[in-house]
């Protein structure tokens, strides 16, 4: 036997799945209780399923953008804010004593909830004004006193306006909404904590649903109450992924059972399917609860991708033992081996090669991502071993009778598809050249293709949150955050003592003002709502310290003097507040830019336009700029999705091929089925392209997912056509071919499709989009493997395409 035969050994005999289901038709109480016992010892593991929605789950962990992040959000104590807004219909908008004393009842209300650090909540109520009781130093908050009189609000509105950084960050720009911050707890700081990142990302989402519970008890008729960010975000997410499965679940196993009847019109076939979905599901997910695996936003989805998927054997084996019973003089359960010793090599490539696309994933950087293709393998190859020893046995069992498709009228489905394909096969090159033109006028979309990396996308164009967030960027500076880290350890200045604090490059005038200038260069940059940084927070105590002097809304000359205005900081706003913009040393500092709902090219322009600018104005005086912040680890994300693409769909391109190459031990024959799906899907990127479809995280998915399932139609259809040119049944064996298989393979991708289909009801648009182009890029690959694959099996053209390779078939069958 020479070398490539006994690479390819394995895969001609199903790798053992054969023995195995003829083990189980001869045992079948065995195999049944033993897959039960299986399933009983997973299901305990359900209970201890987490659902992870957070942003840095999407990322690459070891990332250095995302390293970076984490070391700045510790080192200043930064945590991610929800934003609280009342907003107000007013004349007087925000300037009326109901508005003011809700909005401190409210913040006193948010202090008090479980999950909010102390001092974690920023408002009007928090924040002092350059007032002072009378007889001390002590200054007083905005809202101590909720000014009830024209004179008292009057005072109010001028104290308010002289301290502009508060203007689009805790109040609106057209003073109708106020804003209370509260700072949710970042997920990598439970790193180190019992239940690591899984158990503070639950925090975090249950933190969310607190604040917002709380805060729609101050809404009023003349007070709307709006709750966003980032956090809000991540937890509606999982709100929504499980109100989907909910609804999506059920509906997808009732249209896979309904698909399943009319393709064998029993309902024993359909219980048969019923019972092996709900064990796949509860097998596979209670194992990812006792291995601590959490269900991410990719993995969420699993379960409907599961049920569609599962049944896909069962349709072929059902059919074809439908006319197995029809034609073999077999007593029962020989039917069952006959049924066995066609279908279990089709079945069992199809079915891996569908793995290799699932696992395909785990080449991605992102753990979500390689969480989902590891799962969804594992749940598929689950089925496998369902299908070829628990379906076998379960047919031993029944009477064949019970799944016996009953007497039809009229035409039947092999002579329907016979009679549609043969006018088609005639005529080959006509058939193939049109489909050839289709493939390039449709591809040319991929040009066109974009990437989405605004978690804003994550929500419906108008569900309540993205119109509420929208409503917030506009009137306030924005959503988005952009830390710019300014790193002065390579200052080589020198600072003489001074009075207050630690001495540091932070203290020196000129290199202040240049950092201001930076402030303001940013703030001109599109999309920029506002920005605030060590000058801006600097020159407005200055100007406050020294009676609101428009002359001194500068720097001092010496540093000693801006040594005395980091100690008024800290003095009014508090040492935290101060240690979130200026570090202890004096020697690192941040700048926040607020941005409004940005996307990825707009992000890294206005990232190497704030690069250039510090090359030139920053760096000599050694001053070095880093970013970070939920937009700077989104840019992150960018990449590492594109190389989710880069190497999955290759990998699991190459994957099927070699897999089929081996089994025919033709290359030829493995291109000519792996063609079909990888047509299709580069008919879905450029449909992707043309509709302006994005490229995300969950609908980069569907390409590998295409080519691991679409591939099972070429795998059944030559299976079928080179059993047939065996037999020798005369005529042309490709219309034959789709006589016999076509139903099957339709009513298969009518199952799946629809599975996926109904992705599109769901809440989160990602999904939605991955289930259109899943059921989409299949109903292209059915297409093309009937019409396309048949017509370059027809007639001559099999001679010309095959030649010598079908004989190496035939005569290893015999």
């Amino acid at each position: 036997m020479s070398r490539f035969a006994r690479l390819a050994a394995p895969f001609r005999s199903a790798f053992g799945f054969d023995r195995l289901a003829y083990w189980s038709i001869d045992h079948p109480r065995r195999t049944i209780a033993g897959f039960a016992v299986l399933v009983l010892l997973a299901a305990p593991g359900l209970l201890r399923l987490q659902l992870r929605t957070d942003g840095h789950a999407l990322v690459p962990p070891g990332d250095p953008a995302v390293r970076f992040d984490a070391e700045v959000r510790r080192h200043f104590g930064l945590r991610d804010p929800i934003v609280v807004v009342i907003e107000t219909p007013r004349p007087d908008g925000i300037f009326n004593p109901d508005t003011l004393r809700r909005l401190r009842n409210l913040t006193a209300a948010l202090e008090k909830v479980e999950g909010v650090p102390r001092g974690g909540v920023t408002s009007l109520a928090t924040e002092k004004r350059d007032r002072v009781y009378p007889g001390t130093l002590d200054f007083r908050p905005f809202l101590d006193v909720v000014p009830e009189t024209p004179q008292d609000m009057e005072l109010f509105r001028g104290d308010l306006a002289a301290i502009e950084i508060l203007r689009g960050n805790l109040v609106s720009k057209d003073q109708r909404a106020i804003a209370v911050l509260v700072s949710a707890p970042n997920v990598l700081e439970g790193a180190g904590e019992p239940g690591g990142v899984n158990a503070a990302a639950a925090d975090r989402v249950a933190l969310c649903k607190r604040i917002t519970e709380v805060s729609r008890r101050f809404e009023s008729p003349g007070n709307r109450i709006l709750v966003v960010g980032a956090p809000v975000a991540e937890s509606l997410l999982g709100t929504h992924i499980l109100q989907d499965l909910a609804v999506l679940l059920p509906l997808s196993m009732a249209i896979i059972g309904f698909v399943l009847w009319l393709g064998c019109r029993r309902i024993a076939g359909v219980l048969l399917g019923m019972i092996q979905l709900a064990a796949a599901q509860t097998f596979t997910f209670g194992v990812m609860g006792w291995l601590g695996v959490p269900a991410f936003l990719t993995t969420a989805v699993l379960p409907v991708i599961l049920t569609t998927l599962a049944l896909a054997d069962e349709i072929h084996l059902f059919w074809r033992y439908q006319q197995i019973l029809e034609t073999e003089e077999s007593r029962h359960p020989a039917a069952v081996r006959v049924l066995l010793s066609q279908m279990s090599r089709p079945v069992v490539l199809a079915t891996v090669t569908t793995i290799i696309g699932f696992l395909s994933f785990l080449s991605s950087p992102l753990m979500a991502v390689r969480s989902f293709g590891a799962f969804a393998a594992f749940g598929l190859l689950f089925c496998l071993f369902w299908s070829l020893m628990v379906g076998p046995a379960s047919l031993a069992l029944l009477p064949p009778k019970a799944l016996r498709r009953p007497a039809g009228r009229g035409t039947s489905p092999a002579d329907r598809f016979r009679g549609f394909f043969t006018p088609l096969y005639r005529s080959p090159r006509r058939a193939l050249g049109a489909l050839a033109l289709g493939t390039l006028l449709v591809s040319l979309g991929i040009a066109r293709l974009r990437v989405q990396d605004s978690w804003l996308g994550g929500f419906a164009p108008k569900s309540p949150f993205r119109t509420a967030t929208e409503r917030v960027n506009h009137l306030f500076n924005g959503t988005h955050l952009l830390l710019v880290h300014l790193d002065l350890s390579r200052w080589r200045g020198e600072i003489g003592e001074v009075y207050e604090g630690q001495p540091g490059p932070l203290l020196d005038p000129p290199t202040l003002r240049a950092i201001g200038e930076f402030e303001a260069f940013l703030g001109r940059q599109p999309r920029v709502g506002g920005v605030l940084g060590p000058y801006a927070q600097l020159t407005t105590v200055s100007f406050l310290r020294y009676a609101r002097d428009p002359k001194r809304m500068s720097i001092p000359n010496r540093p000693d003097a801006v040594a005395t205005l980091i100690h008024w900081f800290d003095e009014v706003r508090g040492e935290t507040r101060r240690r979130e913009v200026i570090d202890d040393a004096r020697r690192r500092g941040v700048i926040t830019l607020f941005l409004k709902d940005p996307d990825y090219r707009q992000v890294a322009g206005l990232m190497a336009t704030a690069r250039r600018y510090a090359r030139a104005h920053l760096e000599p005086l050694g001053v070095r700029i880093g970013f970070a912040g939920d937009v700077a680890v989104s840019q992150a994300m960018i990449p590492a999705i594109v190389r989710t693409q880069v190497f999955s769909l290759p990998l699991a391109q190459l994957g099927a091929w070699l897999v089929v190459t081996l089994l025919y031990r033709s290359w030829k024959v493995g291109l000519l089925i792996s063609l079909p799906s990888s047509v299709a899907v580069a008919w879905m990127l450029g449909a992707m392209g043309w509709t302006d479809i994005p490229l995300g995280v969950a609908t980069s998915m569907f390409c590998s997912i295409t080519l691991g399932v679409g591939i099972d139609y070429g795998i059944h259809f030559y299976e079928v056509f080179l059993r047939l040119r065996r037999e020798g049944t005369g005529g042309d064996a490709a219309v034959e071919a789709v006589a016999e298989a076509g139903p099957a393979i339709v009513a298969d991708t009518v199952a799946i499709a629809l599975g996926f289909g109904i992705l599109g009801i769901s809440q989160v648009p990602a999904n939605a989009r991955l289930g259109f182009l899943v059921a989409g890029a299949l109903g292209v690959a059915c297409a093309l493997t009937l019409a396309g694959l048949g017509a370059l099996l027809s007639g001559s053209q099999s001679e010309i395409i095959l030649r010598d390779d079908e004989t190496r078939e035939s005569a290893a069958h015999r």
